[in-house]
C-alpha cells in the first residue's frame, strides 16, 4: 500500500448513459485505491442519468449537470473542480480494474517532476459478447518520446492516462477543439509530450466497451475534419518534422488520402509530391491515386 497516499481525481464525462454509467461507477467503488474523488459531469441528459448517479449516494462523488454537452466544455467544468495531485479519466460505458488507480498512482509516486504522464493499456470488448477480447492497446514508450507523440497515436487513449493535475491544468485542462478534431487524446498527449516525460505500467487496467448499437459511418464532414487535423499537426508540431519529414508520414498520407475521396484534386497534388518525401510503402503511393480514379 502506498503510505500516505494522494487525492486522485477522476472525471467522466456523460450525456444520456443512464442504462450504462453503473458499469463505470461500480468499477470506480471497487479500486483498492480509496483516496479519489469522481466527478460525473453530465451535459444536461434527458434520461435517468441524473437519478441513477444520485440513487448510489457516495460520497466520493461529485455529479455536475450543466445546461449544455460537448466533450471538451464538460472536461473542462470537471477539471475545474478537480483536487486530486493526479487527475484520470474514464468513459460512462467501461470500467477500470480494481488495481488500476493504485498501480498508477504507486508508479506516478517514483517518479520526477519531469513526468507529466502516466498510462496503462487498456482491452476492448464487445459490447455483444463482453467475455472475449478484441484487441488490447499496448505501446511500450518511456521517457522523453516527443516525437513518437506526434507521430501516431501512440499513448493516447484517455482512459488508459493519468496526468500530474498540475500539467493537466497548465495544458488548459481539456482537449483542443481548435485542432479539427473534437476530444483528441492523440493531440492532448503530443502538447504535453512536448516538455514533459511519460512513464506506463505494463498491464491492460481498463475495459473498453464497444458496439453498443447504431452503425458508424465517416461522413464527408469527418473527412474534412481529418484533414484539418492533419494540417494541425504539421503546423504546431513542424520543428518535430522539420528534423526528419519521414515523421509527417500519418498526416500527409491523411490530407492525400481523404483529399482524393472528397475529390480536392488541388490540395491532393499540392501534398502529394510531400508524401513521396516521407517514404511511403507502395500501398501508401497508390491508395490515393486509386481513389481519385473510384472517385
Amino acid at each position: 500500500m502506498i503510505a500516505n497516499p494522494p487525492l486522485v481525481s477522476i472525471i467522466t464525462i456523460t450525456y444520456n448513459r443512464g442504462e450504462l454509467i453503473h458499469r463505470c461507477i461500480e468499477s470506480i467503488q471497487r479500486q483498492t485505491y480509496q483516496n479519489y474523488e469522481h466527478i460525473i459531469v453530465d451535459g444536461n441528459s434527458s434520461d435517468d442519468t441524473e437519478r441513477i448517479v444520485k440513487s448510489y449516494n457516495d460520497s466520493h462523488i461529485k455529479y455536475i449537470k450543466l445546461n449544455m454537452n460537448g466533450c471538451s466544455y464538460q472536461m473542462k467544468e470537471g477539471s475545474k473542480i478537480a483536487k486530486g495531485k493526479y487527475v484520470t479519466f474514464l468513459d460512462d460505458d467501461d470500467e477500470y480494474l480494481p488495481d488500476k488507480i493504485e498501480k498508477q498512482v504507486a508508479k506516478f509516486e517514483t517518479l520526477s517532476e519531469e513526468y507529466g504522464i502516466v498510462y496503462c493499456w487498456m482491452t476492448y470488448f464487445d459490447s455483444k459478447n463482453p467475455d472475449v477480447p478484441i484487441h488490447i492497446h499496448k505501446h511500450e514508450l518511456r521517457g522523453d518520446v516527443h516525437v513518437e507523440a506526434v507521430t501516431g497515436p501512440n499513448i493516447s487513449g484517455t482512459p488508459t492516462l493519468m496526468v500530474r493535475n498540475s500539467v493537466f491544468q497548465e495544458y488548459g485542462g481539456t482537449y483542443n477543439d481548435n485542432c479539427g478534431l473534437t476530444g483528441s487524446d492523440w493531440e492532448l498527449c503530443a502538447r504535453i509530450c512536448q516538455k514533459y516525460k511519460v512513464d506506463y505500467v505494463p498491464e491492460s487496467l481498463i475495459k473498453i466497451y464497444v458496439n453498443h448499437g447504431g452503425t458508424r459511418l465517416t461522413t464527408d464532414i469527418q473527412k474534412q475534419q481529418r484533414i484539418v487535423f492533419a494540417k494541425y499537426f504539421l503546423e504546431t508540431f513542424k520543428n518535430v518534422f522539420e528534423e526528419d519529414f519521414k515523421r509527417a508520414k500519418n498526416h500527409v498520407y491523411d490530407i492525400c488520402s481523404y483529399s482524393a475521396e472528397l475529390a480536392r484534386y488541388r490540395e491532393l497534388f499540392h501534398y502529394y509530391p510531400l508524401l513521396i518525401k516521407t517514404k511511403p510503402t507502395l500501398r501508401e503511393i497508390i491508395v490515393p491515386l486509386v481513389k481519385c480514379i473510384v472517385k
